[in-house]
C-alpha cells in the first residue's frame, strides 16, 4: 500500500504540515518512521482518519482518488444517474465520496444502492432497452463497490469467519457481495462464495473453514423442494453457527427454524454480526 509523507496528506486535506504532524504525534493518525525519522502514513490509515474525523478531503487526486474530484465537478448528480448512464468513474466517485464522508457500507447498500437498482430494475416495463441498461448498471455498480472494498480496513486475521452466498439457480452478484462487505466492516472475516452456489459447495466450505456465521442471499424464487432442503440443511448445521438469510425472495422459505434469523436490511445483518465480533 502507498505510503504518504506528512506533506502529502496535509496538502490533500488542505491543512498545514505542522498540524498534520501534531495529529500524528497525538496518536490520531498511525504512522511509521523512516531511518531518518520522517513520518510515513499508509494510505488506508489516511482514509480511516478522514472517515472517522469528518475531515474534508480538499484534493482527492493527491490520494489517488481522481474519481471523487470528477464527481464534485458534476455537482449534485445522484448515484442513479451515473448507473443509468453507465458512468463507471462517476459511480465510483459518488460512492467513494459518501464513504469518506462517513457513510457505512450497510447504509450505502440500504439507501442509494438499493434505491437506484430498484428503479433501474423497473425500466424494462416501459423501455425496450431497460434490460440492457439494468445489466450494464449492475456491472458498473459491482466495479464501484469492489473499489470501496479495497478502501476498507481489513478485519484482523484472527477475527471470526463468516461465509455465504446465493443458492443454486440464483444469479444475483450484488446482494451477496454487499453482505460480505457489511460483515467485513463489522469486523468479521467474510468469505463470499458468490451467486448460484450449490448446497454441496456450501456444506464443504462450512466443514473446511468452520465459520461462526453463515449467510444466504435469496433473490430468485425457490421451488418448494429446494426451499425445504435448504431449511433442513440450516437445521443440520452445528449449533455454534449463527445463520442469517435475506433477499427479496427469502420469504419463499416460509416458517424458519428458530435458529435461523431473517433480516431485511444490511444494517440488520451488521447488528447480527456485532455480538459475534464482541465475543471473539
Amino acid at each position: 500500500m502507498r505510503l504518504l509523507s506528512t506533506r502529502d496528506l496535509a496538502d490533500a486535506l488542505g491543512v498545514s504540515e505542522s498540524s498534520l504532524k501534531r495529529w500524528v504525534d497525538a496518536g490520531k493518525i498511525a504512522a511509521s518512521r523512516t531511518e531518518g525519522g520522517h513520518r510515513r502514513i499508509e494510505l488506508g490509515e489516511a482514509l480511516r482518519f478522514i472517515r472517522t474525523s469528518n475531515t474534508p478531503l480538499v484534493r482527492p487526486e493527491l490520494l489517488d482518488l481522481p474519481e471523487v474530484a470528477a464527481v464534485r465537478d458534476r455537482g449534485g448528480e445522484r448515484l442513479y444517474t451515473y448507473l443509468l448512464e453507465g458512468d463507471s468513474v462517476g459511480a465510483r466517485g459518488w460512492l467513494m465520496a459518501r464513504y469518506l464522508e462517513g457513510a457505512t457500507i450497510a447504509e450505502l447498500a440500504d439507501g442509494p444502492i438499493r434505491e437506484a437498482m430498484h428503479s433501474l430494475g423497473e425500466l424494462w416495463r416501459h423501455d425496450d432497452g431497460g434490460v440492457f441498461v439494468e445489466h450494464r448498471a449492475t456491472d458498473v455498480c459491482l466495479c464501484a463497490v469492489a473499489q470501496l472494498r479495497s478502501m476498507m480496513t481489513p478485519p484482523a486475521a484472527t477475527a471470526p469467519l463468516a461465509l455465504g452466498g446465493g443458492p443454486a439457480g440464483d444469479p444475483y452478484l450484488l446482494p451477496t457481495q454487499l453482505a460480505a462487505m457489511t460483515l467485513a466492516e463489522t469486523g468479521l472475516r467474510a468469505m463470499n462464495l458468490g451467486p448460484d452456489t450449490p448446497a454441496a459447495a456450501l456444506a464443504h466450505a462450512v466443514t473446511e473453514h468452520k465459520p461462526k456465521l453463515v449467510w444466504m442471499s435469496i433473490s430468485t424464487a425457490l421451488a418448494p423442494a429446494r426451499a425445504r432442503s435448504l431449511k433442513e440443511w440450516f437445521q443440520a448445521l452445528p449449533a455454534s453457527i449463527s445463520i442469517v438469510i435475506g433477499g427479496q425472495q427469502a420469504s419463499m422459505l416460509g416458517k424458519l427454524p428458530p435458529r435461523v434469523r431473517r433480516v431485511h436490511t444490511m444494517v440488520e445483518l451488521g447488528e447480527v454480526a456485532a455480538p459475534i465480533v464482541k465475543r471473539a
